[in-house]
């Protein structure tokens, strides 16, 4: 069995690409083989790079912050680089269209649509779905393994167009209770919350892939946005425990001395 995977795998987002991972993991674990589809978003292909490309006011901060801190920022750019090419088995070629995944299609018994919020609307530029993330590109069998809408309904006007790319799949299960009520309110199926993908590894298999520890107590703290309001509150965590706080913000990190 040779099952194709299709999700967000290239974003330079800790989240997005452990996902990925952990999903083609959970694949390759059952016996089958597993391949990611190496598909990008086409406003994304040839974009990626440490200092923003924009012209506003934001990326202008971004990038002048970038500058200050640009040997950081470039190990970091480069290690999501590096864990793509070394842990992930992609197809051999890059697709950015549906039009390219169905003129030559990855080589694959069965479609899976994996986890993070490749059903969302609201996240692609135009505002409606992505039909390469319903496997709309080729007619062979679709399963999907705890994918998210991100959005608690459906835009007004869109249901009829889900309804259509759900009902070419022969199982679903959704990440979260609000993707389940979403899928029944459109399709009638009933369908089951599973477990996020990284959760299906072992503590054994993340110790495998880890770098070594760091050494010595601290606080780690993980906020999916900035951290905004919390920032206040993680300051005086650390002033009041006297440990360093390791904050992950998506997609930086900061470092709170103690």
């Amino acid at each position: 069995m040779r099952a194709g995977l299709i999700t967000f795998h290239f974003a330079h987002h800790y989240g997005a690409q452990l996902q990925a991972y952990a999903t083609m993991r959970a694949v390759q674990a059952l016996g089958a083989e597993c391949q990611i589809i190496d598909y990008r978003l086409p406003h994304t292909v040839g974009t990626k790079r440490v200092f923003k490309s924009g012209r506003s006011v934001r990326d202008l901060a971004s990038n002048g912050h970038t500058a200050l801190h640009y040997p950081a920022f470039q190990r970091r750019f480069q290690r999501f680089e590096d864990f793509v090419a070394r842990e992930m088995a992609l197809t051999p070629r890059q697709y950015s269209s549906a039009r390219e995944l169905a003129a030559e299609p990855p080589d694959c018994d069965v479609f899976l649509a994996g986890s993070d919020q490749i059903w969302n609307p609201v996240i692609f530029p135009d505002g409606r779905f992505d039909p390469v993330f319903f496997g709309s590109f080729s007619p062979l069998r679709k399963i999907a393994y705890a994918p998210s809408f991100g959005v608690p309904h459906i835009p007004e006007g869109m249901e009829e167009e889900l309804n259509g790319y759900l009902d070419r799949f022969s199982h679903i299960a959704v990440r979260e209770r609000q993707g389940r009520n979403i899928v029944r309110d459109v399709t009638g199926r009933d369908v089951p919350v599973v477990l996020d993908p990284t959760l299906l590894l072992t503590a054994e298999d993340w110790a495998a892939l880890a770098a070594p520890p760091v050494r010595g107590a601290y606080i780690l703290c993980y906020c999916i946005a900035p951290s905004g309001a919390l920032e206040p509150y993680i300051r005086r965590l650390a002033q009041e425990t006297g440990l360093p706080v390791v904050q992950l913000c998506g997609t930086r990190r900061k470092l709170h001395p103690k």
